[in-house]
């Protein structure tokens, strides 16, 4: 119990942090399945559109 005392601090700081990249990695999937690109910008003048954006 002395130890969380001591060091909750960084266990909070640890907690948001592992929080942020959850949240950074949800978006990314969510975005990747709904079609977009994984560079956040529009894809009509990206030279890598055929890799990324195969026409099928």
């Amino acid at each position: 119990m002395n130890w969380l005392a001591e060091n909750w601090g960084s266990l909070v700081i640890g907690l948001v942090l592992l929080a942020v990249v959850a949240a950074i990695v949800v978006h990314l999937i969510r975005q990747k399945r709904s079609g977009g690109g994984g560079c956040g910008c529009g894809c009509s003048d990206c030279p890598s559109r055929g890799i990324c954006h195969p026409k099928q």
